[in-house]
């Protein structure tokens, strides 16, 4: 016979002897429990009615009691997104600069604009020498503001690059 408790969402073999069980233990049938444990894989809670919620949308989701959340800011949502981003080749990046109107003279114009001379070698070696751009990269930042363009904008064209 097969128990389980709601409360542990677990599932326990009556033919052992457990030192304590929890107060909660129902028994039920091997297909419901077939069907709890599908659905508890599944991401999903079991409710004392044996129904379930649906799946956990994602792992940073939390079950409130009620409903799943995903209590991060709009910011953290944002730099997990970016850190998902696979490496582009530098291929794609410089066909998505093309794309976009830019060629690489002058974005090597608008690094040499910049007054920090460390900073300025920096972005040029990035720039030049990088064998793939990786979207949380800090130089991504001084790109942005060497551009004029928004944080979303780099989003877009990085996913621009990675359909090249």
């Amino acid at each position: 016979m097969i128990l389980f408790s709601v409360s542990e969402q677990l599932f326990y073999d009556s033919e052992f002897n457990y030192s304590v069980l929890p107060s909660d233990v129902i028994e039920i049938s091997e297909s419901k429990h077939l069907e709890l444990l599908d659905s508890i894989n599944s991401g999903c809670i079991v409710f004392s009615d044996l129904t379930h919620s649906d799946p956990r949308p994602s792992q940073f989701h939390e079950w409130t009691g009620t409903n799943w959340i995903d209590p991060r800011t709009e910011v953290e949502k944002l730099a997990y997104k970016r850190s998902q981003y696979p490496k582009l080749t530098r291929y794609q990046f410089m066909r998505g600069m093309l794309e976009n109107g830019y060629k690489s003279a002058d974005i090597e114009a608008q690094i040499m604009l910049i007054e920090d001379e460390y900073a300025r070698e920096l972005a040029m070696v990035g720039f030049k020498d990088a064998g793939n751009f990786v979207r949380t990269d800090p130089s991504f930042d001084v790109m942005r503001d060497i551009l004029g363009k928004t944080d979303l904008e780099i989003d877009e064209f990085f996913e621009l690059c990675m359909t090249f």
